[in-house]
Formats: structure tokens, C-alpha cells, sequence
């Protein structure tokens, strides 16, 4: 008998695919990013008056544009921060059930 024994041979295969860190989650909000300040410097010089009930305003198109994506990312915030909630809840009782 030989000093070394040959057991089953076990062939690694190693994936082919590159293993990325998440860059591919980052390419639409650079884009949207991209075209929302394009947006935005390219209506610097443009006022818009709107109406909101009784008030009248009349804004810079920049900072009108600006003022609307401050709102829209609150209330996603807000939006997420209830729906974490409630899927929160809807799991303790689950649990609770068990």
C-alpha cells in the first residue's frame, strides 16, 4: 500500500459570472439624477406662476422644480415608513399567533 490514498476525486467548478458590489442599483438613479439636474439648469431663467387656492405664486422654474422633488422624497419616505410599519405589525401577529 501506498502512503497516500486516492479518495473520490471532487472537481471545484468555480462560478464564470463576476461578482459585482451592487453598481448595477446605482445606474438608474445616476440617470434619473443626471436628467432631473439637466432639468433644472436648463429652467433657471423661467418664472412660473400656479395657483394653490386662494394664493398666487410666482417661482423661479429651478427652484420651483427642486421645491417639488423635496416634497415628492418626503412623502416616499413617509409612504415607506407606514408600509414598514404595517408589514412590522402583520408580523407580530403572525408570531403571536404561532
Amino acid at each position: 500500500m501506498s502512503a497516500t490514498q486516492d479518495g473520490p476525486q471532487v472537481q471545484v467548478q468555480r462560478d464564470s459570472r463576476v461578482s459585482s458590489p451592487g453598481y448595477g442599483r446605482l445606474i438608474a438613479p445616476a440617470v434619473i439624477a443626471v436628467i432631473i439636474v439637466i432639468l433644472i439648469l436648463q429652467n433657471t431663467k423661467e418664472d412660473w406662476r400656479f395657483h394653490f387656492f386662494f394664493w398666487w405664486f410666482s417661482l423661479p422654474a429651478a427652484l420651483m422644480l427642486i421645491l417639488l422633488l423635496v416634497v415628492g422624497f418626503l412623502i416616499g419616505l413617509v409612504a415607506s415608513a407606514l408600509l414598514r410599519r404595517r408589514r412590522r405589525q402583520q408580523l407580530k401577529r403572525k408570531a403571536a399567533a404561532y
